[in-house]
């Protein structure tokens, strides 16, 4: 697994998850960033894996912010 420099990602603070979205299994949820250039922003992403409130995210851009969409089973 390639591994990044830590100057190109920013942390974010999981605030909310939102649930599950799509066949993958991706969770959505709501975070702060922490550092960089949108430090204090919050932003919905859909994270891959076991999530829960107040884990530290390590998000390599912060302009774009995910659509919030769930399924309902």
């Amino acid at each position: 697994m390639k591994r990044m420099p830590k100057d190109d990602a920013y942390p974010a603070e999981v605030l909310q998850v939102f649930g599950r979205s799509g066949v993958r299994g991706v969770t959505q949820v709501r975070c702060r960033v922490l550092e960089g250039p949108d430090k204090g922003k919050v932003l919905v992403r859909n994270v891959m894996g076991p999530v829960r409130v107040g884990d530290v995210l390590m998000l390599r851009e912060t302009e774009m912010e995910t659509a919030l969409k769930l399924e309902t089973r």
